[in-house]
């Protein structure tokens, strides 16, 4: 029990991580775009502008920031997918690899489905640590209250985290040429 206890805890602190990334990402394109209608707008359409923003900045921030389907918990949600399935994704490569050495030319539905299965087995526990009954929901209340301290120490995780992924994946797809090669 301890064991998904911390695997649960892990893996809700990298999604809490990709979420907050993904904001601080949001908000520096808002930053760099916020000078267009400053200077690109006339003087007319600019005041509309602000007016409509003022009076809409709590839909806004509902669309953006809402945690349970908000824009930035969508990408987070992909990015976190998208990461923890890096990981098996070597095996994925590592079985198509095989697959194709022995089988020789296998069709695509084929390919597809060997490469598939390890990812989607390997993410049903990760789903269900944290979206399941939004489990991430109750992390993120945990992980708001935590110190700066905290924060930091799982920004730097997470980057690992999110570099490990690639990492293996690269290692996974030269794995299956130098398995089909030889």
């Amino acid at each position: 029990m301890m064991n998904r206890n911390k695997f649960e805890y892990f893996l809700n602190a990298i999604h809490y991580c990709l979420w907050l990334g993904d904001i601080k990402f949001g908000d520096l394109v808002w930053t760099l775009l916020s000078p267009i209608p400053k200077y690109l707008f006339t003087k007319e359409y600019k005041k509309r502008y602000f007016e409509r923003l003022a009076k809409d900045q709590k839909k806004l921030d509902k669309f953006f920031y809402d945690k349970e389907d908000g824009y930035r918990i969508g990408w987070a949600n992909h990015w976190y997918g998208y990461f923890y399935s890096g990981y098996p994704c070597f095996f994925s490569f590592l079985l198509a690899g095989f697959a194709l050495r022995e089988l020789g030319n296998l069709s695509n539905v084929l390919k597809l489905a060997i490469s598939a299965i390890p990812i989607g087995l390997c993410y049903i526990p990760a789903y269900k640590a944290v979206f399941t009954k939004d489990r991430y929901l109750k992390y993120f209340e945990q992980f708001e209250k935590e110190d700066e301290h905290w924060h930091r120490k799982w920004k730097r995780i997470t980057f690992a985290f999110c570099i490990g992924s690639l990492v293996v994946t690269i290692l996974g797809i030269l794995a299956a040429f130098a398995i089909v090669m030889i």
